[in-house]
C-alpha cells in the first residue's frame, strides 16, 4: 500500500473529517491501495470484469456476403441494444457457401439476461 492508499484510514481517525458521532460503532470498509496502475492494464481488468459479469461478449454469426448482409447483423444488434465494440468479417477461410461470410461480434450488454435476449433474437 503506497501512502497516499491509507488516506482513507487516516480520514477516519480521531481529528479527521469523517471522526463523527454517526460513523461511531458502523461497520466500515476501507480500501487500502495505491494509485499507480498502468491505464492498459486497468483496461484489460475491466474488460475482464465485464465479460466474466455477461456485460461484454463475442460471438460468430454467418450471414450473407451479399450487399445488406452485415448491415442487416448490425441493425439487429442495435434493435436489440447491443453496443457493437468490434466487428470482423473473413470471407476467405471458410467451411461455408461462397455467398456467405462469418463475422466476429465482440458487444456490450445489460448482463446475462439481455445476452439470453439477444441470442433469441440471432437464432430467429
Amino acid at each position: 500500500v503506497e501512502g497516499g492508499g491509507a488516506s482513507g484510514l487516516a480520514a477516519l481517525l480521531p481529528g479527521g473529517p469523517l471522526d463523527r458521532p454517526d460513523m461511531k460503532g458502523k461497520n466500515i470498509i476501507i480500501p487500502l491501495c495505491g494509485g499507480n496502475i498502468d491505464t492498459t492494464v486497468l483496461g484489460r481488468v475491466i474488460e475482464r470484469g465485464l465479460a466474466a459479469d455477461g456485460r461484454l461478449v463475442h460471438f460468430y454469426a454467418t450471414v450473407s456476403d451479399r450487399p445488406g448482409g452485415i448491415a442487416r447483423l448490425t441493425t439487429l444488434l442495435a434493435e436489440e441494444g447491443a453496443s457493437i465494440k468490434d466487428i470482423y468479417h473473413e470471407r476467405a477461410w471458410l467451411q461455408s457457401h461462397v455467398d456467405q461470410v462469418k463475422v466476429r461480434c465482440v458487444v456490450e450488454l445489460q448482463g446475462l439476461e439481455h445476452g439470453k435476449k439477444l441470442r433469441e433474437s440471432l437464432i430467429r
